[in-house]
């Protein structure tokens, strides 16, 4: 199954490095991604877990997809409601700094193109 396998991907170009670091330094997306890492989740599950305003929450759930960060899962039913769910493609995410070298990792699920070159 896709979802078992963690790859670590390293990424090296400045312009993917600056996004990475803008996404991941924000408290609200960061605790979105804890929050769907293991499993899927509603958009509301993640609000009432995260205690974050549904409107952030579709806010930056919408730059996750954008980063192709989470996957969705989903469909809309007869009536016309919407049931999405979201789980990361990030497992987890660290930065290696020394002197000539500025790297940042990925534990990955499957395919996450943020962090392909």
């Amino acid at each position: 199954m896709q979802d078992d396998i963690l790859r670590e991907v390293v990424i090296e170009e400045d312009e993917k490095k600056q996004k990475a670091l803008e996404i991941f330094s924000d408290n609200y997306t960061r605790a979105i991604l804890s929050t769907v890492m293991e499993q899927p989740k509603s958009a509301l599950q993640i609000s009432c877990e995260t205690k974050i305003p549904s409107t952030t929450v579709y806010r930056k759930i919408g730059s996750l997809l954008e980063n192709n960060l989470i996957r969705i899962s989903g469909q809309i039913s007869e009536n016309g409601k919407k049931n999405f769910l979201y789980k990361s493609k990030i497992k987890s995410f660290h930065i290696t700094f020394t002197k000539d070298k500025f790297t940042i990792f990925a534990n990955t699920n499957g395919s996450c193109k943020f962090c392909l070159h």
